[in-house]
């Protein structure tokens, strides 16, 4: 775990299986598991959206903290805060394009791949008292097109996905410096405040209230990234870290 930009390298295996669609949107290619050989299997073809950051990222980055770099994600992560997505050379890469399979994981990540209905990049840490109440996480959240589910609005699961991801990753911040996979979310209670149209871009942000022994209460949010008194989503959460 690293808090600042490791080299730039580029997730080669993904980016390998890229394809054109006629409609000039990107697809991952990439073999179906089978429980003898997975290269065998038929290609699944997953939509990859294409994005670029909005200016209030970049206008707003440096007071969210420390960058925030965890191998597990760093192969779909940009590094540049004017993100465009046909640009394949700007990965945080850890320099192990495999170290999810290689450690463990049996597929993509929910909120912090490529092909995510809710792609949250771009956490930073402000810690305060060592980790403690008032440690606040710091990212964007885009919700793409997959998280559609009334006509031209995102689903409330993923809103909620979204909340459970902050929620969880604030905690690992909780001793003052970065241990990841140190705990886990145990209750997520949410509060859906308006809806949120597809393929906006919202700050999400989680911020640690209480702690006691393992446990660790964390309020989060989704707000316009220009107003933060345009709230979309709140969240009260408990975190359980790991004896």
């Amino acid at each position: 775990m690293t808090l600042s930009p490791p080299p730039n390298e580029t997730e080669e295996i993904a980016h390998s299986h890229r394809t054109q669609r006629d409609d000039s949107s990107d697809v991952l290619e990439l073999p179906s598991s089978s429980p003898d050989d997975a290269s065998s299997g038929p290609l699944v073809r997953l939509a990859l959206q294409k994005r670029t950051l909005p200016s209030w990222v970049a206008d707003q980055f440096e007071g969210w903290g420390e960058r925030v770099s965890l191998p597990e994600w760093d192969a779909d992560e940009k590094i540049s805060l004017e993100e465009h997505d046909d640009n394949d050379n700007d990965f945080l890469c850890s320099g192990d394009d495999d170290y999810r399979q290689n450690n463990g994981w049996k597929g993509t990540d929910l909120c912090h791949s490529l092909t995510s209905p809710v792609r949250i990049s771009h956490y930073a840490i402000q810690y305060k008292d060592n980790g403690g109440v008032g440690t606040k996480l710091t990212g964007v959240a885009h919700f793409t097109p997959n998280a559609e589910s009334h006509s031209g609005y995102c689903h409330g699961g993923s809103m909620t996905a979204a909340m459970d991801d902050v929620i969880g990753g604030t905690s690992f911040f909780v001793t003052g410096q970065c241990v990841p996979w140190s705990g886990f979310t145990a209750q997520v209670n949410v509060s859906l405040r308006r809806p949120i149209p597809v393929g906006s871009y919202l700050k999400i942000v989680g911020e640690i209230t209480k702690t006691e022994g393992r446990k660790v209460w964390i309020s989060s949010c989704l707000v316009c990234g220009n107003d933060d008194n345009e709230v979309y989503c709140t969240a009260e959460g408990l975190a359980i870290l790991k004896k």
